[in-house]
Formats: structure tokens, sequence, C-alpha cells
């Protein structure tokens, strides 16, 4: 895969895990799912994506997080060595993310494609409260002794307060920053170090695979042992277990209430609490190479889990158009029974009855035998004559059923009237009721209707070639078995002959009036004979119903089910794109793991995220 190809598969994936994480906020009960959302999308555009194109590990970051007045501008500054950052009481006061770039990088800055999302650099030194999609470079200056700065590969972030998972406001922006980052480093204050979004901020954090070191601030020297146990216990002790069990070690310092002449000298008089945070970040990050990989690697483990869970986000939606689709084929079973009670029950196919009337004639002898058949015939005239006038009497006239156009026409618009009501009973549960709601509204009953025409006239056809080949069958079958033909016929003549002889020598001497009964013997065996014609037909006919419902359901019924089926999720709907997008994102995910895999170099420290807090650190000389 060239450059422009997996370019175009990161933004791809970004995309649609951005357009997954607006679908989840426009449902409340899933809002919880849009930060994993947020961090997948900016895990792939400022770490996935610069892994496989290639781009160099410096510089890192530090991504300086926190709750609102924390104090993270604070430590902020330490980590630059200088005041740098806006140290504001109000809480909330800063809006926006602001990078600090060591004099030591030189000019460097990414410029990658999708660096920091829809966050945009700002030309001019602004406040850090204004709140808009932007981000500001400040320049960190050099010490004044000219010492090695400890921090000279990274850029230092301070960034927005926490507020809500479900805000989209300024956390998203905390959100991009936070995804972008190497390390991260989690400030808490100690009034309010266990507030509950920042802890839940923190686990998150924590999963998707960064580094991080806690920093607890305000703390008062005799407490600080106390308050990082406490810590320990009711906030880390909450984290998940790592992949080879037991639970995670995150390093933890403590700052105490720092005088404004010390805050404002972070390098000299501030230097001891300095020293100890960055001794934790250096050891996290021993060099840039090993400590990008490691942000790399993280990265893919989060977005292929992220993949993995993608089926919980749209569980919901899935089930209502489960639910559509259920009543979709409730209607459909509802259309097929109506069409097989109100047509075909009724409808008795007048062709077969032709039929019967061929095979009866193909039974009559040919050749010198037609004369013993006329004859025959001729026997049975009265008992014709009588069955037909008193069958006029006794049998009511067969009622002439409705057309199978109008019957199923009836059947398909109750149908749809079903399904409107039902949509109309939903259309306050979920947005897909609400679409479906839409559609009846705009015109989805007439484009169903002129569809059904459409497809009826081809059903139509089908169905005459059916019926047509269905009455031939028994006429054909006869005229193809010259001998079967023959062997019915002579045994249809047998039976009236021996009917006729049986009469005669039941009654001999035969006396006038008893040969009277003679003519009633051949009727009889002709009804017989009539009545095994007919069964046989009758079977046609009947198999031609079970057929002509199997058309239905084929060619007509089922073509118009499928429509309704994916209606819903065809035209641009919204569950369209989410089907697309649940389909498109775990192979995206596969392929960009795969080309991570195949640039990282290999691994030279240990994947663990945090040492022991009671790992030696190599001290790092005060300025």
């Amino acid at each position: 895969m060239d450059a422009h190809d997996h370019r175009a598969a990161v933004r791809q994936l970004a995309d649609d895990l951005g357009w997954l994480e607006d679908h989840c906020r426009r449902q409340s009960d899933l809002a919880a799912h849009a930060a994993h959302l947020r961090m997948a999308a900016a895990l792939t555009r400022n770490v996935v994506g610069p892994a496989i194109d290639g781009q160099p590990p410096r510089p890192l970051f530090i991504a300086v997080v926190g709750g609102a007045g924390a104090g993270k501008s604070t430590v902020s500054n330490l980590l630059a060595g200088s005041v740098v950052a806006d140290a504001n009481p109000q809480a909330g006061y800063t809006r926006h993310p602001t990078a600090y770039l060591p004099a030591a990088l030189g000019v460097q800055w990414p410029s990658y494609l999708g660096f920091l999302g829809p966050l945009t650099r700002l030309s001019q030194t602004q406040p850090a409260n204004l709140d808009e999609d932007v981000y500001q470079v400040k320049r960190v200056p050099a010490p004044d002794n000219g010492a090695a700065d400890p921090l000279s590969d990274f850029v230092i972030w301070d960034c927005p307060d926490m507020t809500t998972w479900a805000s989209t406001g300024y956390v998203s922006r905390l959100m991009e920053v936070v995804g972008l980052a190497d390390v991260v480093v989690y400030v808490a204050s100690d009034e309010r170090y266990n507030d509950e979004v920042p802890t839940q901020f923190l686990h998150h954090v924590i999963r998707a695979g960064k580094a991080v070191v806690v920093c607890l601030t305000k703390v008062r020297e005799a407490d600080a042992a106390a308050l990082t146990e406490h810590f320990r216990t009711e906030v880390l002790g909450r984290l998940p277990p790592v992949p080879g069990g037991g639970p995670q070690k995150i390093p933890c310092v403590t700052i105490p209430q720092l005088p404004a002449d010390v805050r404002a000298d972070p390098a000299g008089k501030a230097a001891p609490y300095r020293i100890q945070l960055l001794n934790q970040i250096l050891v996290l990050c021993p060099d840039a190479a090993s400590t990008r990989a490691r942000t790399v690697r993280n990265a893919i483990k989060y977005l292929e889990s992220a993949g993995a869970g993608l089926l919980e986000v749209a569980r919901k939606d899935l089930a209502e158009v489960d639910a559509w689709r259920g009543a979709v084929a409730a209607g459909l079973t509802e259309f097929e029974t109506r069409y097989r009670t109100e047509f075909l029950a009724g409808e008795s196919f007048r062709r077969f009855d032709r039929t019967r009337e061929q095979v009866l004639e193909m039974l009559e002898l040919t050749g010198p035998g037609k004369y013993l058949s006329a004859g025959l015939s001729l026997l049975r005239v009265p008992y014709r004559y009588a069955r037909d006038f008193f069958a006029k009497l006794v049998v009511r006239p067969a009622m002439p059923s409705q057309p199978e156009q109008v019957v199923c026409a009836a059947a398909l618009a109750a149908w749809l009237d079903g399904l409107q009501a039902e949509a109309l009973r939903r259309s306050s549960s979920h947005p897909v009721w609400k679409q479906i709601t839409r559609g009846f509204d705009g015109g989805l009953k007439t484009e169903v209707q002129d569809r059904f025409l459409q497809i009826f006239r081809s059903f139509e056809l089908k169905e005459s070639d059916e019926l047509d080949r269905a009455a031939r069958a028994v006429p054909e079958l006869l005229a193809k078995s010259p001998v079967l033909l023959a062997v019915i016929r002579l045994g249809v003549v047998a039976l009236d002959l021996t009917a006729a002889g049986a009469v005669v020598w039941a009654t001999w001497p035969p006396n006038w009036y008893l040969l009277l009964l003679v003519p009633l013997a051949v009727s009889l065996t002709r009804q017989c004979v009539e009545l095994g014609v007919w069964q046989v037909v009758d079977a046609g006919r009947n198999r031609l119903r079970d057929h002509r419902e199997a058309l239905l359901a084929e060619h007509l019924a089922g073509p118009l089910a499928a429509w309704l089926n994916d209606w819903p999720t065809s035209g641009g709907s919204s569950v369209e794109r989410l089907q697309l997008v649940l389909t498109r994102i775990p192979a995206t995910i596969r392929d960009l793991a795969t080309m991570a895999a195949q640039q990282a170099p290999a691994p030279t420290t240990p994947s663990s995220l945090s040492p022991s807090p009671q790992t030696p650190v190599p001290e790092v000389a005060a300025s």
C-alpha cells in the first residue's frame, strides 16, 4: 500500500470513528461511548497515522490534564522550568490547549495531515480562556545559565479542564491532545482528588495505554504520605489489572501549596518539586524512539479493542431495525394469508374444466370402436339429463371470486397501514422509527404501491404460463403414452360392457322393463370414470394452488418484503451509514495494525506503562 492509500485509510477510519461518536451523542444512553470513540479517532490521527507515514519520533508530547482548579498551569510551568502558562484561580479558565515548545527543538513542529484533527493553530497569542477549536504554540525560553533542558525532546501541553463526558465543547479538545500524548501528567488537588469525572477520565486514559504520572498538588507535607496511599487505594486501586496480572503501578508525586515567589521560580526555588516530577517522566521515557514505539503499540491495542466493541454501540440501533423487519414479516404473513383465503380458496381455475372434458374425449374409442362408444353414450342420455336437472336444483351456483390483483392490492394496503401504525407508535422511542415515519409522510406508501404494480405484471405472466402448463400436463401425458391411453380406453369399455352384461345375467330371462337397468348401469360406470378423471384433474388443480402460493412468495410478496426490510438501511440513511461503518472500521483497523507493525522497530524496553513507585530513578540536577 502506497502513501496515498494508507493516508486515505487513516483519514477514513478517523472520519468513521468521528461519525460514530456523533451518532452516540445523539442518543443519551450511548453518550458514554462517545469518549472512547473520540479517543480512538485521536489515536488514529495523531499516533497511528504518523507512525505508518514514517514520521520521526521527536518531539515527544506531555499532556498535563486535571480537573478545574487542580493546578495544571503550575505543573506545566514546573515541567517547562519557566513561567509560561497562565495560572488563574478561576475554575475552567483554560479553554483550549497550549503547547510549550522547548528552545532545543528549534523550529521542528508536526505538520502531517490530520494533526490534532479539528483543532487549528492560532497565528497570534491569545488568552487561555479563548473558547474555540484552536491551539496555540508558545516558545519556552532557554535557561539563563545555559544548562541543558532535561525535557528538550518534549512538547508540554497545558490542557483544558475536564467537565463531562457528554460535552462537545473544550473537553473534545482535551481528548485530542491526550490522544497525541506520549506521557500524561494527571494533576489532582488535595481538596478534589477523587472527583468523579476526573477519576473516570484517568481510568480511561490508562485503558488507552498512555504512560501516566500522577501529581497531587496543594498537599501539606505532613499529609503527603497518607494522601498518596489513600489516592492509590481509592482511585488507582479501582483500575483494571494489567494483561499480565496484578494491579497497575502508577507513579505518584506530591507538590504542596507553593507560595507565589516559589511558583514564579520553577527552576530555582521550586526545583526540588520539579526534579521529582522530571525523574518520573524520564524513567518512563528513556529515549524518543522506544517511547514513541510504545505509544504506537498501545494505540493499536486500543483501536483493536475498540473495533471489537463496536457492536455494543450499535446494538440498540440494530435491535430497532430487527423490530422493523419483524413487523414487515408479520405483515407478509398476513398478506399471504389473505391471498390464500380470499383468492386461492375461491378460484376454480376453469381452465382445468376444459382439461377434464379433453381427457374424457380422449378416453373415447377411435376407429370402428367409435360406434360402440356412440351407442353407449346414447344409452346414457336419460341419466345425464336427469343428473344435470337435479344438480341445478341442489347445487348453489359458484360465486365469482375477486380478481387476483384486487385481492393483492387490498392486502398490500392493509400491510402498509399496519407498518405505518407501528412506526407512528414507536416514533418517539428511537430515530430509526422516526425516520420510517418521515418516510411514510414523504410518499413511501405510494412508492411501494408503484413497485407492486411493476412486479405484478411480471408475476401475472409467470402465472399464466404456469396455469397453461399445469392444465396441459394430463392430456400431454396421455398423448405421449399411446399404449397407456389404449389400455385405459379398453378398460373403460370393458367396465361398461361388464356392467351391461351383469344386468342381463342378473335379470335373465329379461323383461323389457328390466332392460331399462342397462342404461342406468352404463351411466353409473361412466359416472365412476368421470369421478376418477375429476380426481386426477383436481389433484393438478390443488398442486397449482400450492405452486401459485409459492410463486407469490417468490416473485411478488418476497421482493416487496425484502425491499421494505432494506428501506431503513438504504438511501443514505443513518442506519445504512452505521452498518457500513461497523463493517469498515474493524477491517481498516486490521490493515493499519499490519502496516504499523511493519514500520515499528524492535522494542528495546519493556512494554509496561509505568514503573513501580519504589523503582530508583536517576536524579536530575537542579538548574
